[in-house]
């Protein structure tokens, strides 16, 4: 990936944060998905009192693009103000169903790193979708 899509998807996933919904955390995140047609999809972190009820911001950019008939996943970008907010668990495994080779951009107001999704998930559980 070159260093102007990792900023436009950067910038991206910052603009999605500013719809975020954090009363409990405050730490507003956001996410910005790039599919094969280069269409971005974007996500917030949305928190609920029940907690498991809570959705994170790349679950809200997956399951848009997904919605949408997109399934080829090229990167995700995770943006926090302070944090490298890295993708949880859910996301990973989310992720790994349709692309084990997607990009993984965590970033914030100071800097941001990118790996491969294997890199941060080398053993997803095997998945029996046919």
């Amino acid at each position: 990936m070159n260093k102007e899509l990792i900023i436009k998807l950067i910038e991206r996933a910052r603009s999605f944060s500013e719809n975020a919904y954090c009363p409990y955390t405050n730490v507003a995140v956001g996410c910005s998905l790039l599919v094969e047609d280069n269409v971005i999809f974007g996500g917030c972190n949305i928190e609920n009192g029940v907690l498991s009820s809570s959705v994170d911001a790349g679950e809200v950019a997956v399951f848009k693009a997904i919605s949408e008939g997109h399934t080829k996943f090229l990167a995700i970008c995770f943006w926090s103000e302070t944090r490298l907010p890295y993708p949880s668990g859910r996301v990973r495994q989310l992720l790994s169903e349709f692309n084990s080779d997607t990009n993984i951009v965590v970033a914030n107001d100071e800097t941001y790193a990118m790996q491969k999704l294997t890199d941060i998930y080398p053993f997803p559980p095997e998945n029996n979708v046919e």
